[in-house]
Parts: C-alpha cells; sequence; structure tokens
C-alpha cells in the first residue's frame, strides 16, 4: 500500500480508502461535487524509450473521462507534464511501475 498525503483533509481522511478510490461516503472529507470516484493507471506501450500511460477516471465503476500521457525514460520526464493531483498520481505510478520492471 503507498503512502501519502491526503490532499483534500491533510491527514484527518483514511489513507487505506484514498489509495484504492471509492472512499465517497465513507471518508468525511472526501468532495462530493468531484467528477470521479477512482483514478486508474495502465502502462499500453512502451517503444524507443517512451512509455504510453492510459488514465481512466471512474465514477460508479464506470469510465467518466480519460487519456494518455507519454514518459520518456532517457530523461526522466513526462513529454507534456501533466498537472495536479492526476499528474501526481502518474508521476507516482510510472516511478512504481520502472522500479517493478528493473
Amino acid at each position: 500500500m503507498f503512502e501519502g498525503e491526503c490532499g483534500i483533509a491533510r491527514g484527518a481522511g483514511d489513507r487505506r480508502l484514498c489509495n484504492f478510490g471509492y472512499a465517497r461516503g465513507l471518508c468525511a472529507s472526501f468532495p462530493e461535487s468531484t467528477v470521479a470516484d477512482a483514478v486508474r493507471f495502465s502502462v499500453t506501450a512502451s517503444l524507443d524509450g517512451v512509455l504510453k500511460l492510459a488514465w481512466i477516471l471512474e465514477k460508479d465503476h464506470a469510465p467518466v473521462e480519460h487519456g494518455f500521457f507519454e514518459y520518456r525514460e532517457s530523461a526522466s520526464e513526462f513529454v507534456e507534464k501533466p498537472e495536479g493531483v492526476l499528474g501526481e498520481q502518474a508521476r507516482v505510478f510510472v516511478e512504481n511501475y520502472l522500479a517493478r520492471r528493473a
């Protein structure tokens, strides 16, 4: 399980819930107005040192939004830097993916 900072409650929420998504209604600090309950990442391709990373935002176990990021392994950076919480989660996902692959 990943340890991190709660970007909403600053530690008041239950991190065990947030690490897997779907904390809506279970964590008092989870914002009801947010578009998604969870985010999923997957590496869809690795070609010439560039990882293609798919992300999917889910609500009620169904996709509501999706997109792709590209990550240059040689430079240890995203082609276009993702912003906000989604960007930070993507960075952590890639770091762990690369560590597991090594």
